[in-house]
């Protein structure tokens, strides 16, 4: 059972140094190099704020406390020398496990691998005060126009969290797209530090290295694309999100709207990706033998009856821009409003920590 939430950097530095005190007495004594694989929201599979944080809090308490384990940077190089890899997760939760109620903490999970055998050394679980955590996106993240659980994340999540404990082998399916993720790490921090031609190159190069359908891959080409002006090159990439999302019954979009309103946020050029995004939907769609549900999500900043309401006129305003742009779609469409029961992160800060509570999500459904 995880302690008491406390503020966020002790909480870290508590959990970290617990993870490594139990490590090294599972380890052969002896120098070994050690790689962090960033870590992320659970809940959604975003790098935020503080999870950079506690990468960095990490490798402080590393070269502090662990002189014998040399931080290596992410890469394919480091990944041939079968290091040590630390994954962790940071994930709103409520200890009261109270439901439609903001969280009153965050979740710290962390995990040590031994990539020489496979195997996970040790686990930790802690806690942080919400007030301490800044669950902001980095800018890819924010960005993307989408996001799901793909296997590669999942793989991710399954390794850190319950589904293993020490002793056990770490997902296969992480394991075998670790390759994969070290080149969409560097497309990542290339983004994030506005170097998008260089991204874009390495996007494309991850492409042949990840899953197919990797959301990681294909909102890094989308993002790249449109953001040099290769339109044709980002609908293409959008196009594939879509089908993805076909795929796994589900496709979660971020389509943000004005507060209390069924109309589309329109700064900058969003209302011009909306509407590319509703017609790859509807086109995707149209070719698929599928009906589909459109499913709107509201924040937790007003009452539980007004956001149902609220989130079902606009699941129905989307499904009304759906249908118009393809007639056939008018007897395989249904609209429904989740209000907030589904928040992903839970402040109702309504700004960009908490952009993906404000989602409308597509779900594959059976035919009537």
């Amino acid at each position: 059972m995880a302690p008491d939430p406390i503020k966020f950097d002790d909480a870290v530095d508590r959990a970290g140094d617990k993870l490594l005190e139990d490590a090294k007495r599972e380890l052969a004594s002896g120098r070994r190099s050690l790689v962090i694989d960033p870590l992320i929201d659970a809940n959604t599979g975003s790098q935020t704020v503080s999870t950079v944080k506690m990468g960095l809090i990490l490798e402080a308490l590393l070269k502090r406390k662990y002189p014998d384990w040399t931080i290596k940077r992410l890469s394919r190089e480091s990944l041939a020398e079968k290091p040590l890899l630390l994954i962790g997760t940071l994930t709103p939760v409520n200890v009261e496990r109270a439901i439609d109620t903001p969280p009153d903490a965050f979740r710290i999970w962390l995990t040590l691998i031994d990539l020489n055998t496979g195997r996970v050394v040790s686990k930790n679980l802690d806690r942080a005060t919400v007030n301490s955590v800044n669950p902001e996106p980095l800018p890819f993240f924010r960005n993307s126009p989408t996001w799901h659980k793909d296997k590669t994340v999942s793989a991710y999540i399954n390794s850190c969290q319950v589904n293993t404990e020490i002793g056990d082998p770490a997902d296969p399916e992480y394991l075998a797209r670790l390759p994969a993720a070290a080149v969409i790490n560097e497309a990542m921090m290339a983004y994030n530090a506005d170097k998008t031609q260089e991204a874009l190159r390495l996007y494309t190069e991850a492409s042949k290295l990840a899953e197919p359908g990797d959301l990681r891959v294909l909102n890094g080409l989308y993002l790249t694309n449109w953001e040099l002006g290769k339109r044709d090159a980002a609908r293409d990439a959008f196009t594939k999100i879509v089908d993805s999302g076909i795929d796994a019954k589900k496709l979660p979009v971020k389509m943000l709207f004005r507060t209390g309103t069924t109309d589309f946020e329109s700064a900058e050029d969003q209302s011009a990706q909306y509407q590319m995004w509703l017609n790859a939907i509807a086109s995707q769609t149209g070719k698929s033998p599928v009906c589909m549900k459109v499913v709107g999500h509201t924040s937790r900043s007003g009452s539980a009856r007004t956001n149902e309401r609220l989130s079902l006129r606009r699941a129905e305003a989307v499904t009304k821009q759906l249908e118009g742009r393809n007639r056939a779609l008018r007897s395989r469409l249904s609209s429904a409003g989740a209000g907030s029961r589904e928040a992903l992160v839970g402040l109702g800060t309504d700004d960009f920590r908490d952009a993906l509570d404000r989602r409308v999500e597509f779900r594959v459904v059976d035919c009537m």
